[in-house]
């Protein structure tokens, strides 16, 4: 976590040092991008601390409910600063149509800080990568910053792309737009980009409204507990809810037999457990027995 906090602090430098030589607005939200994800980080580095420390009697559930908070955050930092880019650039766009007049971009530095972006991130991308295997894809946290970088190699590719292409622009019919054609660009940016911290805010709401929307994991795990379940008991409903990396597990078994002794009930609650525990490194799981075919 602390590698990619200075990787994002260094591209929110050199995005923000470009900008000022280059008067680039593209330049300029790329570096805000890259900001507001180092200073989010930093709560990022705290909140995988608390992951995996043990459940207290106030909060009996674990931390896991600051991951979610975590990533809903950060999609609505991402969301703002993709609305505000929006609307500026395109009042940007007004006023060169009804005053004709603005500030050019110096479109020379652009080139190599495209190309220096794009290397970082790629490199960025690569290691979270690898940290989120190591978490076995469970961090919410690490898909989120996966879903920041791969937007900011796109942004920084886009810039650099575009403005090489600008220079073809200048003898043809399309040459009135050169003077906002970084507007167009960040406009352009904006609107593919917008799905990525929707999806964020989306999943986040579903966590923390517990919305029981984890289907695979439902036969994934109905399928390991058949071999348990025999005989003497029936698997009646399994409900999963998701906060973060951490799953919270609510099966309902129905016993055949008639009477069961205190030890029948302790052996299938271990026995339930282990086997999730192995699948679901970080999770919480809650056996009820019932003749009730739902929970």
């Amino acid at each position: 976590m602390t590698r990619i906090l200075m990787l994002y602090f260094l591209m929110a430098f050199v995005g923000i040092a470009c900008y000022l030589f280059s008067n680039s607005e593209a330049i300029l939200i790329d570096g805000i991008f890259n900001l507001i994800s180092a200073f989010s980080m930093i709560i990022g580095i705290r909140i995988a601390k608390l992951i995996n420390l043990k459940p207290t009697k106030t909060l009996p559930f674990g931390f896991a409910m600051y991951e979610t908070l975590y990533t809903l955050f950060k999609g609505f930092m991402i969301l703002g600063v993709l609305v505000l880019a929006g609307v500026s650039n395109f009042m940007k766009i007004y006023d060169y149509i009804t005053v004709g007049n603005i500030e050019q971009v110096k479109g020379s530095i652009i080139i190599y800080y495209s190309i220096s972006m794009v290397v970082i991130c790629t490199l960025s991308f690569l290691y979270i990568t690898s940290q989120s295997k190591k978490a076995q894809h469970q961090s919410t946290m690490l898909k989120t910053e996966k879903v920041a970088v791969f937007q900011n190699a796109i942004i920084s590719a886009a810039i650099g792309l575009i403005f090489l292409l600008i220079g073809v622009l200048k003898n043809t019919f399309l040459a009135p737009l050169i003077p906002v054609a970084d507007s167009i660009i960040v406009i352009f940016l904006c609107l593919i980009l917008f799905n990525g911290p929707v999806k964020i805010l989306k999943n986040s709401f579903n966590e923390l409204i517990i919305k029981d929307i984890h289907h695979e994991m439902r036969e994934k795990v109905t399928q390991l507990l058949q071999p348990v379940i025999v005989n003497s008991y029936e698997l009646n409903n399994i409900s999963i809810s998701r906060l973060g990396r951490t799953y919270y597990f609510m099966i309902s078994i129905n016993p055949l037999k008639q009477n069961l002794t205190f030890g029948e009930i302790e052996n299938i609650q271990k026995a339930i457990k282990r086997i999730i525990k192995c699948e679901v490194q970080y999770s919480f799981t809650d056996i009820i027995f019932s003749s009730q075919n739902s929970l």
